[in-house]
């Protein structure tokens, strides 16, 4: 790792600590903060094995796939990852650069106490909570004014590379 590197990463962990985030010397990524979630499918009998309100619905898909795309657009180079976890509640995107140039951020969906929000943050930054996922989306891709002929920028084969790697947490039983 060259040294303007692992200054960054530690510029980055530094102020990962300052919000109270838990980082390893091995990556960037800070534990999201949860609450304290509700037990709705147990309390109601039900199994659970339906898709929660924590996960992103079709629509919420297709405007993350546009996000995604003009990020990369304004941004060469930008990557995504996404990760949803069944035992916390939450759906997550965050895109980020690994050579530079453009902000990492992060947009997640969570459930807790029965209530679905929506929040952002970039690298730095504690979470903001959204009134709605188009805030974001809807407003990054005013700004960045992508062509408005979709075919030059908007790239659904790299966002279904996204999604097809996400990462899916389930609940690990300790014997």
């Amino acid at each position: 790792m060259s040294a303007e590197n692992e200054r960054r990463g530690d510029h980055s962990r530094l102020a990962r600590g300052s919000i109270g985030g838990d980082v390893s010397k091995a990556t960037n990524v800070i534990p999201f903060p949860l609450m304290v979630r509700a037990r709705k499918a147990a309390a109601d009998g039900g199994s659970g094995s339906g898709p929660g309100e924590y996960e992103f619905s079709e629509n919420e898909l297709a405007a993350l796939c546009r996000w995604f795309s003009a990020m990369k657009y304004a941004f060469p180079g930008t990557e995504g990852v996404m990760i949803v976890s069944h035992q916390e509640s939450y759906s997550a995107v965050g895109l980020y650069n690994p050579a530079g140039g453009a902000p990492n951020c992060l947009v997640a969906k969570h459930e807790a106490g029965g209530t679905t929000r929506f929040f952002w943050s970039t690298e730095g930054d504690p979470p903001q909570l959204l009134n709605d996922l188009s805030e974001i989306t809807d407003a990054h891709i005013r700004a960045i004014q992508p062509p408005r002929n979709e075919k030059g920028w908007l790239d659904p084969i790299g966002w279904m590379g996204v999604y097809a790697a996400r990462m899916i947490a389930t609940a690990v039983q300790v014997v």
